[in-house]
């Protein structure tokens, strides 16, 4: 009877929209991508990848026709207390010699890392791991591939030497007392170390300590304001008495945390200025940072088949994966492929694509300050602009002088002026970098903490994906400015997510499964930077509030999709629904599945968008 009063009410209601109300246009998208086959090269066979709208690129990768040489032959030994050395002779060999397959033979070799691998202008070299097991113990980073062509890991496990360094710790609250700020932390595993570090500390589920709990989100990222612990005091053999300045006052007695040591200190493997670049059957267990971070024009790039996630002969005691992101793409020139994968256990996103932005802070002639975290700026680079709504402008600049006055800061000059045209708070981007057209597909991503995909770039398809508990949303589709931390995502056209299942996604409640939206530094953008998304034909079970919470977006499909809105989560207003913004348009919502059957009915921001979302599936 609902549903049939709601139809009712909408058709009423478009009578009068129809009249008075015009939406925007529907924006078309541009070219699709189609690459040539690559060439013959007794080196090199290929991977085709077929994308959104019939886009097509290939990744090259070394054949089975390379010269085999063998890391023992260096002095590679399972029974050496450090292969270092050995690892660092053979890779130097592989440089000077394109064309090389180095095989490890199987084994747990102890790598005390004291600098990073550097792969510097390496060419068609595969490294073969025969499954071997490389555990290393420094805080540096692992390996840094740059200028190189045609790179491949196969079959190789990384691991982390927690008896030297853990990552993190299960601890318990114990006798919290907000009014004198102090409380104890249990420690699950191991004896309590009151040197140990405090980086971050994130609320988890008491019985599978994976990230998150139910709809609660206590977390602290002491390593940002360190001073907010005034002493930590070993009280026991498990236990800490901390006295703090007030950050933990809302953690409650019983309250089970995960406490990371380490977070944004190191990545495990670095891609810069390559191209040609493969990790297949990969398995990275554990480091104290990010685990793949790929810039500077990298294209043509793939991780496969691989496992990121805890050791599993370990699971009982190691819960932590990586300090940060699983995978962060940034400033590439995009095609890549991140299929077949198992990611779980990290401290961050599972992957997260996109170009940095800059905010616009003075104008002067042809001179302007400007903030960006995640930009790359060279002199020869043309800069596109967006007002500070983030409407698309016309204008675009040369850069021809660079002046970087801290990480974030820079003083550009231009070839033309700037005065009467951009303003204070106008937001810059690099056309150098698109990390765009890009395939996601049969990756099982779970149980980490904060979102599994943040796809920023345009020509996606995310499809097959298995997401299951992860603790903020399953996918964001974003535009995000927050001063001070990041500047990332000049929109999306031509993404399509389809045949994923999402199952008690937005585990501590945040309110929705799918976000596509835009963060001002707080506040909405008045425009649409989001063009022609597709949402179809996904399963979403068992979650916190919406399934999508969409706006500032023209040209969405959410269609032939099944919701179960499920019982596992408390009742909350809207539970199970979806949810569309003022600043959407050319919304196709049609023929979805909703269970139970009156949760059909999508909430929006204006009555407008309510009859023309409702209009259509009821």
């Amino acid at each position: 009877m609902f549903v049939k009063i709601a139809a009712f009410f909408a058709a009423f209601v478009m009578l009068f929209v129809n009249l008075f109300s015009v939406q925007p246009t529907k924006i078309e998208s541009g070219d699709v991508l189609i690459e040539k086959q690559p060439e013959e090269n007794v080196l090199r066979t290929y991977d085709e990848l077929n994308g959104a709208a019939g886009s097509k690129f290939y990744i090259e990768r070394p054949s089975d026709k390379l010269n085999v040489v063998n890391a023992s032959d260096f002095g590679m030994n399972a029974d050496s207390d450090d292969n270092y050395e050995a690892l660092k002779s053979a890779l130097a060999y592989c440089k000077a010699n394109s064309g090389t397959c180095l095989k490890i033979e199987s084994g747990i070799y102890k790598v005390n890392n004291r600098q990073t691998f550097s792969l510097n202008g390496f060419k068609d070299v595969l490294i073969d791991g025969s499954g071997a097991v490389l555990v290393f113990s420094n805080v540096v980073s692992g390996f840094s591939i740059s200028d190189s062509d045609c790179v491949e890991f196969r079959n190789i496990k990384f691991d982390w030497d927690w008896d030297k360094r853990p990552l993190s710790d299960i601890v318990t609250v114990k006798n919290a007392d907000s009014k004198h700020n102090e409380l104890d932390f249990v420690f699950r595993d191991r004896e309590a170390d009151e040197n140990t570090i405090f980086s971050a500390i994130t609320q988890c589920d008491p019985e599978t300590f994976t990230y998150g709990a139910m709809n609660s989100a206590k977390e602290n990222y002491i390593y940002q304001h360190p001073e907010c612990i005034e002493s930590v005091t070993k009280t026991d053999k498990n236990v800490l008495h901390v006295k703090h300045d007030g950050s933990f006052s809302k953690f409650k007695n019983g309250e089970t945390y995960i406490l990371r040591h380490y977070v944004y200190d190191v990545s495990f493997m670095l891609l810069s200025a390559s191209q040609n670049v493969t990790f297949d059957g990969v398995s990275v267990y554990g480091y104290p940072g990010s685990g793949f971070v790929v810039n500077n024009k990298t294209s043509h790039f793939q991780i496969i088949n691989s496992f990121i996630g805890a050791n599993p002969e370990f699971a009982e005691t190691r819960h932590t994966s990586l300090g940060a992101d699983a995978i962060h793409i940034v400033n590439t020139n995009g095609c890549f492929n991140i299929s077949g994968n198992d990611i779980s256990g990290q401290g961050d996103d599972a992957l997260n694509v996109h170009d940095g932005l800059g905010c616009v802070e003075e104008v002067s002639g042809n001179q302007i300050k400007l903030t960006a975290s995640a930009m790359f700026i060279n002199v020869g680079d043309t800069l596109g602009f967006r007002d500070d709504k983030f409407n698309a402008t016309d204008f675009t600049a040369v850069v021809t002088e660079v002046k970087q006055l801290s990480y974030d800061s820079y003083v550009l000059t231009f070839d033309k002026s700037f005065e009467e045209i951009i303003d204070k708070n106008y937001i810059a981007y690099n056309t150098a970098y698109d990390s765009g057209n890009y395939i996601v597909s049969n990756n099982y991503i779970h149980e980490n903490r904060a979102r599994g995909l943040l796809l920023q770039s345009s020509d996606g398809i995310c499809e097959n994906n298995r997401f299951y508990k992860t603790e903020m949303q399953a996918i964001k589709v974003v535009m995000d400015i927050s001063r001070g931390l990041w500047y990332e995502g000049k929109g999306v056209d031509r993404l399509v997510i389809r045949n994923n299942s999402f199952e008690m996604c937005d585990y501590i409640g945040l309110g929705e499964v799918i976000t596509i939206g835009t963060n001002l530094d707080g506040k909405t953008a008045e425009s649409q930077p989001f063009t022609n998304i597709e949402i179809t034909q996904n399963t979403f079970k068992d979650f916190s509030k919406y399934a999508i919470n969409a706006n500032n977006v023209n040209g969405l499909v959410f269609a032939e999709n099944t919701v179960e809105a499920g019982k596992e989560f408390p009742r909350k207003n809207g539970r199970g629904k979806a949810y569309f913004g003022r600043y959407c348009s050319n919304v196709t919502f049609e023929n979805n599945s909703w269970s139970p059957k009156y949760k059909q009915t999508a909430k929006a921001e204006t009555l407008e968008m309510w009859a023309r979302i409702n209009s259509q599936s009821l």
